[in-house]
């Protein structure tokens, strides 16, 4: 399961398992209703998740450390395999870490730009 929505009015991401969760426990919000607050996100799957770790792999400078990887990633289970292997040097599972982030924020912002959203700039800060 995976999805949910930003509240374009707080900024605040909600999974969409908390919404599942928010709707049987409690009553529904009015501002819910509203078609102008929240942006829909959808679940598009694994397979850029499985393209960033191919990513990675190929960025490597170690052939064998890349080879073993590449073995690894092959068939089911090959995100739990990927992450069990990488966890094994605390170096190599920073660096996979912050290759992921970067890929998956560079989507993200790429997604968001394709709904019509772009960043504002930073508020000047006073001058002391």
């Amino acid at each position: 399961m995976g999805g949910g929505r930003i509240d374009l009015q707080t900024g605040e991401v909600w999974p969409q398992a908390a919404l599942d969760y928010v709707e049987e426990v409690a009553e529904a919000d009015p501002e819910d209703d509203d078609d102008g607050r929240w942006l829909e996100v959808f679940c598009e799957g694994s397979r850029q998740g499985y393209r960033d770790m191919e990513f990675f792999i190929g960025s490597l400078k170690d052939a064998r450390l890349a080879d073993r990887l590449e073995r690894v990633i092959q068939g089911r289970g090959a995100f739990r395999r990927f992450k069990n292997d990488v966890a094994g040097s605390p170096d190599l599972l920073g660096r996979w870490y912050g290759f992921s982030d970067d890929r998956q924020r560079g989507r993200a912002r790429a997604w968001l730009a394709g709904e019509g959203f772009a960043p504002s700039p930073p508020e000047p800060h006073p001058a002391s």
